[in-house]
């Protein structure tokens, strides 16, 4: 009943909202608790999703926490958590015995410092950019300054996003300051008048600024 009653809320919750899945094992949840875990990037959701639940079931405690997509899928795999939360498909090996349900749709987003001067970029140039064949921000319009690299690690699925879409298969230069949530790296991007991040665009606010693709904005 309580597995039941959470999955319908949730699907409620992102009909009209903004590809991310939720993996469930098909064994029952805990009568008093239902762990999460998993990607960043659903992880805002989740916990929206937590408090909602909570009015509904106020005996349940839900308990949101992050790691990355392949923490949700290792660890929902293991029987760790009850939900494991991803921003990508599972990958071979996971398929077996878990239900996953697409809850959202999301987009990646380039970020800037505010204090930086570059305001668009190409694809191609992102690629440069973080494979390391473009170091410079002169290079692109910007400050005559080294570009500090700010990504995500192995164990997210916005990183495999990124991986897919904007490197097209290459690792991200080994410049790459590697962090374990989208929070995280928009904080270093904050931090650094010269960094340069990708986040979930949801996790795009005043303290960075989304650059242009292509001419597409980031919204």
């Amino acid at each position: 009943m309580i597995r039941s009653r959470f999955l319908k809320l949730v699907t409620a919750a992102v009909v009209a909202t903004t590809v991310l899945a939720v993996a469930v094992p098909q064994g029952a949840f805990a009568a008093t608790e239902i762990k999460v875990a998993g990607s960043t990037t659903v992880q805002p959701l989740a916990q929206q999703w937590a408090t909602a639940y909570k009015k509904v079931k106020p005996a349940v405690s839900v308990v949101v926490a992050g790691g990355g997509s392949s923490v949700g899928f290792t660890n929902v795999d293991k029987g760790i958590v009850d939900i494991g939360m991803s921003s990508r498909d599972p990958k071979a090996g996971f398929e077996s015995g878990l239900t996953k349900f697409v809850v959202a749709k999301d987009a990646v987003a380039v970020v800037v410092n505010p204090g930086n001067t570059v305001r668009k970029l190409t694809a191609a140039q992102v690629k440069d950019i973080y494979t390391g064949k473009i170091t410079n921000w002169k290079a692109v319009g910007g400050p005559n300054a080294t570009i500090v690299l700010c990504g995500r690690t192995g164990a997210s699925g916005t990183y495999e996003f990124f991986k897919e879409k904007f490197l097209l298969g290459s690792r991200q230069s080994a410049r790459t300051k590697a962090y374990a949530s989208n929070g995280m790296v928009r904080s270093a991007v904050a931090r650094n008048k010269y960094a340069v991040g990708y986040v979930s665009i949801a996790y795009v606010n005043t303290s960075v600024r989304g650059v242009s693709i292509n001419g597409v904005a980031p919204t």
